[in-house]
Order: structure tokens, then C-alpha cells, then sequence
């Protein structure tokens, strides 16, 4: 894609911005499915009925332009004997320059509230690796003390925690996938690479309209350290426990069309399509997700009809 230099310099700012200020910042991955796979985003989530599910997503973001966001994420989780959660989640995130990749364990426990509400608490841990690769991109200036410096890498130990309280039709959240912050400085006074806290707040409810329609309206808040809170607002519809339709609103960013199908008992597809309003709307054809989910087969008892959450 060839910019003109003046839009090139505007590009350039708004992508500043848009990471919080800071050249390379480690914000972790941003999906408009969420819903479909909370797991990646609350430790303390995971499904219920004795079962395992596996997960793979795809997101290519700001279609259009060189460097924009791609996200690969794999993640399997799952309830044994009805309260303790394991899992494990992992994902390969490119913009730019950078590649960031993390690997976490999970481990959530349930506790019953009352009769009908629930509780979990999880906790991750595991490691993420970012890399910067100077020779990408055409921005390279050799005289630029900023680009005379070998690739750079780095490993550093990631710690989050989440609660989750829920019953059949309803449920809200609080995470934050890693409570460490690590400066990492590749050149003496330049801050290049640094990490932010994440802090997400998520809330649902299902209306059973009927036995062959739901409606589920979620929110998920997203707060992160030296930027403004990002705010995802949804409403799913699910026919005969087969077909979703939703679409959802990234407050001052983008509006989204979404669609899944459960292909088989134990297979989900799901796409998703992100029009951007933001001023980068002028510079990429929109984004692009989609996620294959496969439920493994139960064991023991308790085979209720799986939640829409």
C-alpha cells in the first residue's frame, strides 16, 4: 500500500497514539470475539458439564496496511471433577516490526456462591518472548542511532488473576491477564519497548425468548495504563442452538458484524468483521477474525445444554 508522504506522517502519528504513546508498546492482542472464547482474556473462565474445549483464532487487523496487527491464539481449557479448571493459552502477535509471543497455564477453582450462582477465581502463568526485527519495514535510516542496534529480544514472566461469577443467564468479570510491569530500555534514554496493564471488566445476560431463540447482550471494558478505556458493547442472537448473529461497537473505533455456526456437535465456527470509524478507517479496509472451536466429548455426569456464555 503507497501513502503520500503527508498521509504517511499522519499514519504514522495516529499508530503512536493509538499504542499509547509509545513507538513499540506490548499491549496485548485485541478480539472481537471474545465472547465466543472468554478464556483469553479471564483466567477464571472456563466451561462447565465436565468437558474439554480446544480453540484456534485468526485476526488480521487493518487490512490494507503494511505492519497492521495479525494475531494467531490457540487455547484449550476445561472443568475436572466440577471444580478445579486447567488450561493453557498461547498466542503469536505481529505488528510491525515486533513479534510477541506468550505461553500460559491456567488453573481456576469454583465455589458455589448459593444455589444457583457461582464463583471461580484463576490465576495464570507463564512467559511471553518479544522480538524486534530493525530490517523490516522501509523505515530503516542507518545514520538513525535508533536503528544501529542489532534485533532486539527479550523474555520476561507474565502473572495474571481473574474472578468470574455466573449462573445460567447471567455473569460478570474482572482480570488482569499479567501484574508485572517491566521497562525494558534498547537505547540509554529512549524508552522503546515497554509493557502496559490490562485490566478487563465483562458482563452478559441471556434472555430465553423462546426454546429456539436467545438473546445475549455482554459488554467487556478494557483499561490500560496511559490510554483511554476501551469500551466493546454486543448483542448475540442464537437460533436453535446452531446459528449466532451479533454485531458490536468498539466505542470511538469500529463497528462489527458477527456470525457462528455449530457445524457439528462438537465443532464451532465463528467470523467476524470490524469496519473502522477511527481516523485509520482512512487507511485500511477493516479487520477480519475468525475461530474454530472444538468441544470434546464429556465425561461423568452433570450434561446439561451447554450456556450461551
Amino acid at each position: 500500500m503507497k501513502i503520500p508522504h503527508k498521509k504517511f506522517l499522519k499514519l504514522i502519528t495516529l499508530l503512536i497514539l493509538v499504542s499509547g504513546g509509545s513507538l513499540l508498546a506490548q499491549q496485548l492482542p485485541q478480539y472481537t470475539q471474545y465472547m465466543y472464547n472468554t478464556s483469553t482474556i479471564n483466567p477464571a473462565y472456563v466451561n462447565e458439564n465436565n468437558r474439554m474445549d480446544a480453540t484456534l483464532s485468526y485476526r488480521a487487523q487493518w487490512i490494507g496496511i503494511d505492519g497492521a496487527p495479525e494475531t494467531k491464539a490457540l487455547t484449550v481449557s476445561g472443568i475436572i471433577n466440577n471444580r478445579i479448571g486447567l488450561g493453557v493459552n498461547i498466542f503469536k502477535d505481529n505488528i510491525g516490526p515486533s513479534t510477541e509471543f506468550s505461553s500460559n497455564a491456567v488453573f481456576s477453582y469454583y465455589l458455589n456462591l448459593s444455589k444457583k450462582v457461582k464463583m471461580s477465581l484463576g490465576i495464570n502463568a507463564g512467559i511471553d518472548f518479544f522480538e524486534v526485527d530493525y530490517s523490516k519495514g522501509n523505515y530503516y535510516d542507518q545514520d538513525d542511532v535508533l536503528f544501529s542496534y542489532d534485533n532486539y529480544y527479550n523474555a520476561l514472566p507474565a502473572i495474571g488473576a481473574g474472578i468470574y461469577v455466573f449462573n445460567d443467564n447471567w455473569y460478570i468479570g474482572f482480570s488482569i491477564p499479567n501484574v508485572l510491569i517491566n521497562q525494558s530500555n534498547v537505547v540509554s534514554d529512549k524508552n522503546l519497548i515497554h509493557r502496559d496493564n490490562h485490566i478487563y471488566f465483562i458482563g452478559g445476560y441471556v434472555l430465553d425468548i423462546n426454546t429456539a431463540l436467545k438473546l445475549k447482550p455482554s459488554v467487556l471494558v478494557k483499561v490500560i495504563d496511559n490510554a483511554p478505556p476501551t469500551i466493546d458493547a454486543s448483542l448475540n442472537v442464537l437460533f436453535l442452538q446452531k446459528f449466532t448473529l451479533g454485531a458490536s461497537h468498539r466505542l470511538n473505533d469500529s463497528y462489527s458484524a458477527l456470525a457462528g455456526f455449530q457445524v457439528s456437535k462438537n465443532f464451532f465456527l465463528g467470523y467476524s468483521y470490524d469496519y473502522s470509524i477511527s481516523d485509520l478507517g482512512d487507511y485500511n479496509q477493516g479487520s477480519h477474525e475468525i475461530i474454530l472451536k472444538y468441544l470434546m466429548p464429556r465425561w461423568g455426569p452433570n450434561a446439561r445444554s451447554p450456556r450461551f456464555f
